[in-house]
């Protein structure tokens, strides 16, 4: 476990437990210590069911990624209305499941009053222990972009728990003085600085120390949640990318896509008429769009979507001289069209994608070939994002900047498309889901 994984399982086990402090402050200020230890037991099922969707509502909110506990102002708007939303699925619970036996008002109001006092005061607590806590002692080597990214994010971040002590662009014979003087606890180094004589013969001289070595591709991954493409080889691949391990999860999340993809096939049909109606209404062409995109291995798909922009172009595509990158706030976005990329309704089309096997759920998103013959010329590695099926969304577009539309965001999005590869599993892809809602509901991305 990262340093940084570790200290979100400490906040979340802090959030369990005054979530509990809540409601036992509640049931005691409102029945005193007479009746508490009679209410107590009606109250433990009901609202465990409560407190796990509410750990899943702060989870989907971003309060248990690190590098946002130092903005106390977002932290405390955050878990304010994090609170609120949750108090209001409570109360939905309680009136309309059965099932939880009781309709609490004000042990609820109570109980959510109490509980968002101890979190707002549990995070402040946290986010200055945070920083103020000894910090792994950090000397890294090498000198390149993403080795300036991983430094600044460091700097950044204090509460990620690691200080950089050494900065060594060149490797020279005072190199274990250096570590030494400065107290270094791990020694962060490209593959082809590692290979110098002088750093593995002084690390060797220094075992005593405790010093460790990590390759900066791994722990910029750690730090960042992407493969920095300038130190990985092709090297990288065969020892990371081994499919034939990946066999049960592909097979298990192919039967998960059909058996969704059939229930949102009954939404679509429903939802078709006024849709359509909207589209036609709102600017003239045609309802859905046909587009090619890059699949698994290279191979071509037809993409159908509802149409969201004007009909410049053949098939009722909002082009006239070829491809083009949609952008932020593009005015070729019609009115209906804004709400249904918004809602991404206009994906709900896609669920035939997903039925022949040409789409997933969760995924790299598939690109243009027009865009893909340009990028695979100037971006290393960039077909290895086809090893795996692609998706309505994934790992990239839950991280900033959400959306992509330009060679050097797409840099950044086949990083993010690297991790995803290298690290699917079924709790990836939980965790894709759950954020994809709240970039959703908080309009983010297109």
């Amino acid at each position: 476990m990262s340093r940084g994984a570790y200290r979100a399982f400490i906040l979340l086990v802090g959030d369990v437990l005054l979530l509990w402090a809540g409601l036992l402050a509640a049931l005691f200020v409102r029945y005193g210590s007479d009746q508490f230890s009679r209410e107590l037991p009606i109250h433990i099922f009901p609202f465990s069911i409560v407190f796990a969707l509410w750990i899943v509502l702060f989870y989907i909110s971003g309060l248990y990624e690190i590098r946002t506990t130092s903005d106390y102002q977002r932290t405390l708007k955050i878990a304010a209305s994090s609170m609120l939303a949750g108090g209001i699925i409570a109360m939905a619970l309680f009136y309309f499941v059965d099932a939880f036996t009781i309709t609490p008002k004000t042990n609820l109001i109570m109980t959510v009053g109490f509980t968002t006092v101890f979190i707002i005061a549990w995070r402040s607590f946290f986010a200055s222990a945070s920083k103020h806590t000894s910090k792994i002692r950090i000397a890294l080597l090498g000198s390149s972009p993403d080795i300036e990214e991983l430094a600044s994010t460091i700097e950044a971040y204090p509460q990620l728990g690691y200080a950089i002590a050494a900065r060594l662009p060149t490797i020279d014979e005072k190199i274990l003085g250096l570590i030494t003087e400065r107290n270094v606890d791990i020694v962060v180094a490209p593959k082809e600085v590692q290979s110098n004589n002088v750093l593995v013969q002084t690390l060797y001289e220094a075992l005593h120390r405790r010093i460790r070595l990590i390759d900066a591709s791994i722990f910029y991954e750690q730090i960042l949640g992407k493969i920095p493409v300038s130190l990985i080889s092709k090297v990288w691949f065969l020892e990371n990318l081994a499919e034939t391990e990946q066999a049960f999860f592909e097979a298990f999340k192919r039967v998960f896509d059909v058996i969704l993809a059939a229930l949102l096939g009954i939404l679509m049909v429903v939802l078709f008429m006024p849709t359509a109606l909207a589209i036609k209404l709102n600017s003239p062409g045609p309802i859905f769009i046909k587009q090619k995109r890059v699949g698994r291995y290279g191979k071509n798909f037809t993409l159908v979507k509802y149409r969201t922009m004007l009909a410049l172009g053949p098939g009722g595509l909002a082009e006239t001289q070829g491809a083009e990158w949609s952008q932020k706030n593009d005015a070729r976005i019609t009115g209906i069209g804004k709400f249904l990329r918004g809602t991404r309704l206009d994906e709900l089309p896609q669920v035939w994608n997903i039925l022949k096997g040409e789409l997933s759920f969760i995924g790299p998103r598939p690109e243009r070939p027009e865009f893909v013959e340009h990028l695979r010329n100037d971006i290393p590695f960039y077909d290895m994002r086809h090893l795996v099926r692609p998706g309505l969304s994934g790992w990239a577009q839950i991280n900033p900047p959400y959306y992509y539309a330009s060679k050097e965001e797409t840099i950044l999005k086949l990083q993010y498309d690297l991790y995803y590869i290298k690290n699917r599993d079924l709790g990836l892809d939980l965790a894709i889901a759950l954020k994809t809602l709240m970039v959703i509901l908080s309009q983010q991305g297109r």
